[in-house]
């Protein structure tokens, strides 16, 4: 059973997502605009945050104080220095759907969870370490931006940070070099996390996420995209075109639409699968992780893209996943191949294809999966090769942690079907802490020639 959020999106909001025009039938009604829908006033009750929101939430506060603490193990420094972007801000509070409790919107959720990473930062230490972080609240509308300041200011988490806060009135494509230019002209390694919860797919063109890249080598990126509006809203407007070329698919437009009209059923899980190769090949990250959550109104799909250029990010965030799990999901199965950047739908339709949640028996089966599957891997290098040459080769292509490969490569070399041996040629016992700089083969032993001989 899919252990996924499945959220109620009010039907007045569908039409918004899309990239073309709507047919009659589809919007029998006016609708509300999205500044109706998202627009935040001194005095207002603020609206409500959508239930797949909520759990996207609690991936980024939770993220960032993993990233902190990875970033901080070296207890020598006193400080890290850290941006941190929100595109699409907000006005720093929201409405639960079901509570009506008031709950904090991302601006705050970001200054929340730096100050409790920094708290924990200190933890052990002799001598104070401080997050040195300047915050980016990006936001168009005037009104939002004004009660975002109010609420960042009465925040507990902004005191002593005021300074470090910067709020920019505009659209983010617009300010993105500013942005840029001003993390550059702090410290040397340029670090940043930037959210684009974006509303609909077209908010952000891709080629905001190659000049973060290109300009921030480590940098991060969260996007949001709601994929499958896209996909079901495929035709040959002029409208649908130029929503795709902010995505730069328009080359591809009749070729979704020759896809709509010939694959029956499976039509969207092949304009899917192009979908998930396009946004890895053109974002300029070497690490993507695309993540999923479901709608229950709409049984439609939003996606959670993390880019990153280092596997160890990349890591981190699936090991987050892990820690929180029945929140996102993959399409495919455990082991290696199931990122459905692999995924043929023409060969496995999406309503077949297994949904991967990540609990206690997606944990066994991953493991199981693993234990197989590592040597077929390994066997595609030809001989031996660096553990971390082999784990950036397959990072994006796994719901494994790398200590979750690490344990099965450990457990191959007991079984004698791998061998690990130390950077200078020495063969190393199975049961000790795998090193990056290990080099791994395949059992050279007549043991488990024999094996593969009999299988």
């Amino acid at each position: 059973m899919s252990n996924g959020i499945k959220c109620q999106m009010p039907n007045e909001q569908k039409s918004l997502l899309l990239g073309g025009d709507a047919d009659a039938s589809q919007v029998k009604k006016k609708t509300k605009t999205k500044k109706e829908l998202y627009e935040w006033s001194i005095g207002k009750e603020p609206p409500l945050l959508g239930l797949h929101s909520i759990s996207k939430h609690e991936v980024l506060e939770a993220y960032i104080k993993k990233y902190v603490s990875i970033l901080t193990k070296n207890k020598c420094a006193d400080q890290l220095m850290l941006s941190l972007v929100d595109g699409f801000a907000g006005g720093g509070v929201y409405t639960h759907p079901e509570t009506q409790q008031r709950i904090p919107g991302s601006p705050i959720l970001m200054l929340n969870a730096i100050a409790e990473a920094e708290v924990e930062a200190n933890l052990g230490r002799r001598k104070p370490f401080r997050v040195n972080g300047q915050f980016y609240f990006v936001e168009r509308s005037a009104s939002t931006i004004e009660h975002l300041k109010k609420e960042v200011s009465n925040a507990p988490s902004s005191a002593n940070r005021m300074e470090n806060i910067h709020f920019i009135a505009g659209n983010f494509t617009e300010n993105l070099d500013k942005i840029i230019a001003k993390i550059k002209s702090r410290g040397k390694a340029h670090r940043a996390i930037f959210l684009l919860d974006q509303y609909g797919y077209t908010a952000v063109p891709m080629a905001d996420i190659r000049r973060i890249f290109y300009e921030l080598p480590r940098a991060e990126v969260i996007l949001t995209i709601a994929v499958d509006w896209l996909t079901h809203f495929v035709n040959e407007s002029e409208s649908f075109k130029r929503a795709l070329k902010r995505l730069e698919l328009e080359r591809y437009q009749d070729l979704f639409v020759r896809i709509r009209e010939d694959h029956g059923r499976d039509w969207r899980a092949e304009i899917q699968h192009i979908l998930h190769g396009h946004f890895h090949q053109s974002s300029g990250a070497e690490c993507y992780t695309p993540f999923f959550v479901n709608s229950v109104d709409s049984n439609r799909a939003y996606w959670l893209l993390h880019f990153s250029k280092h596997s160890t990010a990349r890591d981190a965030m699936m090991e987050l996943h892990w820690d929180l799990n029945n929140h996102f999901e993959h399409f495919g199965k455990a082991g290696f191949g199931m990122l459905c950047l692999g995924f043929d739908p023409r060969q496995v339709p999406l309503q077949n294809q297994p949904t991967f949640a990540f609990d206690k028996d997606a944990r066994e089966l991953t493991r199981e999966a693993l234990l197989i599957e590592i040597p077929e891997k390994l066997s595609e290098f030809g001989g031996s090769t660096p553990y971390q040459m082999f784990f950036d080769r397959n990072v994006n292509d796994t719901p494994a942690t790398k200590a979750m490969i690490s344990d099965a490569i450990r457990q191959l070399a007991k079984d004698k079907d791998i061998e690990i041996f130390s950077e200078n040629g020495k063969q190393r016992a199975c049961d000790v802490k795998l090193n990056d700089t290990d080099r791994i083969r395949l059992a050279q032993t007549e043991t488990f020639l024999l094996r593969n001989i009999k299988d």
